[in-house]
């Protein structure tokens, strides 16, 4: 037989109310965990394992019906005989509880271990929530369970379990936005990769333009303008690329945009 087994039929006697249970080593590396549970508001409950009585516990399996009032099942990969059990149970409302830790002898029923501090193992525990490396909540369950909610359905942010008692809180960071550039209306590469300025009213305003290479250096100058419609040579501007310009309406920067002259082969 591999993997856990239900025993929904163990004898009362063999069991123990919940938050104690029982623990014995059946033997052929089988761990057998049984318990009677009084409280019908039970909503989750997991088994956990650890090589270590006080820490590194890891849920090895969750209750499919943790409400009924006596059940257990059969660890049969423990991996060794020393091996630490504890049970992890949340009743309606978010009340949660550890179990003290248990280590079976062969053939024995387990006694309870000393938990890490003296406090009440059904006292609920503090779920910290972190930012970066600070806490910067320490919250019963029942209104963490508000607080992740809230987090899920009203923001983008993110809240990672480091175990039972931690989380990390990630804040969302939009990508950043970049600018979707327009080609100009007023200074534009043509079909034939010709600069074109288009300026339908030059003959009534005082227009000019400054243009500028890639680094930013200042190229040449076109001032006082009264064509409408003006076509620059490409020799002009020495190479292909992208050129900025700035035109200007008497002293006003009318636009500051930019166009791209294609390289011939």
């Amino acid at each position: 037989m591999t993997g856990f087994m239900a025993l929904c039929t163990l004898a009362a006697t063999a069991q123990d109310t919940l938050p104690n249970f029982n623990l014995q080593n059946l033997g052929q590396n089988r761990m057998r965990i049984s318990w009677i549970n009084p409280y019908q508001s039970c909503v989750q409950l997991n088994i956990q394992r650890s090589t270590d009585s006080l820490r590194n516990f890891r849920t090895i399996l969750s209750v499919q019906s943790p409400e009924l009032p006596q059940n257990g099942y059969i660890d049969t990969k423990p991996g060794n005989d020393k091996m630490f059990y504890r049970l992890f149970y949340v009743l309606d409302g978010g009340n949660y509880f550890f179990t003290k830790a248990r280590k079976a002898a062969q053939g024995f029923e387990s006694s309870p271990l000393p938990l890490e501090t003296p406090n009440n193992p059904e006292a609920p525990r503090l779920i910290k929530i972190k930012f970066q490396d600070s806490v910067i909540a320490a919250v019963p369950y029942g209104q963490y369970k508000k607080f992740r909610d809230s987090i899920i359905y009203q923001t983008k942010d993110s809240l990672f379990a480091v175990n039972d008692a931690e989380v990390i809180l990630k804040r969302y960071i939009p990508a950043p936005q970049v600018p979707q550039w327009r080609p100009s209306v007023y200074i534009f590469t043509n079909r034939e990769g010709y600069v074109t300025v288009h300026l339908p009213d030059a003959k009534e305003k005082n227009y000019r333009v400054h243009i500028f290479d890639t680094d930013g250096k200042l190229l040449f100058k076109l001032n006082h303008i009264k064509d409408t419609e003006l076509t620059l040579d490409k020799t002009d501007f020495m190479h292909s690329g992208w050129f900025t310009f700035d035109l200007f309406e008497n002293e006003k920067v009318v636009e500051h945009n930019k166009f791209y002259i294609p390289k011939e082969f």
